[in-house]
């Protein structure tokens, strides 16, 4: 037995599985599993979730931050950020079954990884992959037209974070339109924090509460 070099170490990797499946009829679902490079916008991987086990498999090299990517015609497509760049310490394999909405006039979808400033309304740019998977589906999809809502915690008062939560709203909004999807397809509202999805009493409840989201209008 003998050391190797760290020079000569292979670099330590890790994976995320998991299985796809239809949200209403619990079938399993053959649909592309794209792995994209956060820093690049490029694609790091292409698969194709099994049709009869709905089962799939990404290799993630920890020295990237990624976005997961997940569609299907018919259904609103799934995101999902793993930053691991910065954990590699901590590299752990992820396994999650996803399930895929049908697209349905009032079917909604949070867009999880849109990122502002605190209490700022200009898009980060590590959003712009997540949104470029809404230019995707609007373009792939030319009769839907959405709401895009803007939800925050319960931090301030009501109209303060009216004003905030319309504004990175009209930001998503202005975005789409930069890319040219139609704006009379779409609008925007702000609804401050009327709409709670989980308890504004913890920082973990308030995170999941500050979020954007886009509902279907008509198809």
């Amino acid at each position: 037995a003998f050391n190797i070099p760290v020079a000569l170490q292979a670099d330590p990797v890790s994976y995320f599985k998991g299985g796809v499946y239809d949200s209403l009829t619990r079938e399993y679902l053959s649909a592309q599993v794209e792995l994209i490079n956060v820093e690049s916008g490029a694609d790091a991987m292409l698969a194709q979730s099994d049709s009869k086990s709905g089962e799939f498999f990404v290799t993630l090299i920890p020295q990237h931050n990624y976005l997961i990517n997940i569609s299907k015609n018919g259904y609103l497509f799934y995101s999902k950020g793993i930053f691991i760049k910065e954990n590699k310490d901590k590299l752990k394999p992820i396994v999650l079954n996803i399930p895929l909405i049908p697209i349905e006039v009032g079917s909604k979808l949070v867009l999880k990884n849109i990122f502002f400033e605190t209490d700022k309304t200009e898009l980060l740019p590590n959003s712009f992959v997540e949104l470029d998977k809404l230019v995707d589906f609007l373009t792939s999809n030319p009769s839907i037209f959405i709401e895009i809502g803007g939800h925050t915690d319960n931090q301030g008062t009501m109209q303060y974070n009216k004003i905030l939560s319309e504004n990175r709203a009209k930001a998503v909004f202005e975005y789409l339109i930069s890319k040219n999807i139609a704006s009379e397809r779409m609008k925007y509202k702000g609804y401050s924090f009327e709409k709670p999805v989980d308890s504004n009493d913890t920082e973990e409840g308030r995170a999941k509460n500050r979020r954007t989201e886009f509902i279907i209008l008509q198809k």
